[in-house]
């Protein structure tokens, strides 16, 4: 297959160097994310090992180990996450009933005759301290049993044995239809164990405090209260995760600006930067991360580009042809370019590729229109052959991948006939030099 050849060219090394970073990121935010529940002191040496790799390009070993670690602090994290917002929930829960169970044996002490003790039993069960609370409760029950026996409910006694032994109550209560409203503050409870996550102590004690003013007021509006603070609270919570996710994407992006040198990359370091540290809403920092992912995608893209333009010159110089300075912007603006070999004036190389994309297209070109000789034809582009392998070995070992896509027999398309000169023409149209140099890309 020596006639014309269509080329795809994969810069691996580029892909691989530039998946690196997001698995870097990757694991660096799941270690954050677990340093939030757990001191971590081997973090930064398992961080540093995996740039060690990078550094010396061990891309797939990079790859996986990356991958095992950010998939271990990821789950230890989510452990650690759930256990932490259990415990929250249950807090929240614990000092509902307990505030439940107070104002009903205090509502239940007031109807009793007055006594010392009856008034010292309400004091404590109003004391600020929970542990205080719990114990009065117990004896509030024990002052109840022994002096109004008759006053005294099965639902006092699981209410205040509930708050000292939960665990021991709860198994040996029958199973009961659970009621809605208890449902519905249990989802706000739940609601709210989530958003500590999220939250500052402030917020979320305004809304905590919210919860249970709603709670205590028993009105007839409490079901639409109810359900209106656990929109509000899934609200909250969606707008967090959101602000986190978004967040993960702008610290992505200011590591790849990392790999970008040029003023536009440190403009966009400065605003992403900015917008990292600010209480801004979530669009206009979601379209600035969407912008700034656009940018980057394009520049790496071009990046590419020219890297393989290049990648292919360098390639081809080093088989022998001749490779001028600004040949690279001229196959940018042209959208093909061809190269001769010293002291071959009638043959040439001719290289295409469209501005977007990975394939390059060469084929053998001719000077003279008419007049060649077709064994000459055949044999120059059989000696193409050896040489366009030759490049695609160099472009391999490059970190390129260059796998062919198409290829036509030798002699079975004619050979087009290019005039040299309108390529030295506009080479210097742009003030380029025109000294030769073999085996060497200059620029």
């Amino acid at each position: 297959m020596s006639g014309p050849k269509v080329i795809n060219i994969e810069a691996v090394r580029r892909r691989q160097k530039r998946e690196s970073l997001a698995h870097l990121q990757k694991l660096q935010s799941a270690l954050a994310q677990c340093e939030r529940w757990q001191e971590l002191p081997q973090a930064t040496a398992v961080v540093d090992r995996l740039h060690e790799m990078r550094d010396a390009e061990q891309w797939e070993s990079l790859s996986l180990e990356a991958a095992r670690q950010s998939s271990f602090y990821e789950d230890e994290a989510q452990r650690l996450r759930q256990q932490h917002v259990a415990e929250q929930a249950a807090d929240l829960r614990r000092v509902h009933r307990l505030r439940q169970s107070v104002a009903q044996m205090t509502a239940h002490l007031e109807k009793l005759p007055p006594s010392l003790e009856r008034e010292h039993l309400i004091a404590q069960l109003n004391a600020p301290d929970a542990s205080a609370q719990q114990m009065a409760l117990n004896d509030t029950l024990q002052f109840i049993e022994q002096d109004h026996r008759d006053e005294i409910t099965s639902r006092m006694r699981e209410l205040a044995a509930g708050l000292i032994a939960p665990e021991a109550v709860i198994s040996a209560l029958p199973d009961l239809p659970a009621d809605p409203q208890e449902q519905r503050l249990e989802k706000c409870w739940n609601l709210l164990g989530e958003l500590s996550v999220f939250m500052d102590a402030v917020d979320l004690e305004s809304l905590t405090a919210k919860a249970r003013s709603i709670a205590a007021a028993h009105t007839d509006q409490q079901t639409l209260l109810l359900d209106s603070l656990a929109l509000e609270l899934s609200t909250y919570l969606q707008n967090r995760r959101a602000s986190l996710a978004l967040r993960s994407e702008l610290e992505l992006l200011l590591a790849e600006l990392d790999e970008i040198h040029s003023p536009a990359a440190a403009d966009w370091k400065k605003r992403i930067a900015a917008a990292l540290f600010e209480s801004s809403p979530l669009d206009p920092i979601r379209a600035l991360a969407q912008e700034a992912r656009s940018w980057v995608e394009q520049t790496f893209a071009e990046e590419t580009r020219q890297e393989q333009r290049a990648a292919v010159l360098r390639a081809l110089a080093a088989t022998g042809y001749e490779v001028r300075e600004g040949m690279a912007a001229a196959w940018v603006e042209q959208g093909r370019m061809v190269l001769q070999k010293p002291g071959e004036s009638a043959y040439g190389v001719e290289l295409s590729a469209p501005a977007l994309g990975n394939a390059v297209q060469t084929r053998v070109v001719a000077f003279s229109p008419s007049g060649r000789d077709p064994l000459r034809d055949r044999e120059v582009e059989d000696t193409w052959c050896g040489e366009f392998e030759k490049a695609r070995d160099a472009l391999n070992e490059a970190g390129f991948n260059a796998s062919l896509v198409q290829a036509h027999p030798a002699g079975t398309i004619p050979l087009k006939a290019v005039s040299p000169s309108s390529f030295d023409q506009n080479a210097h149209h742009r003030g380029e030099p025109s000294t030769v140099t073999k085996g060497k890309l200059i620029g």
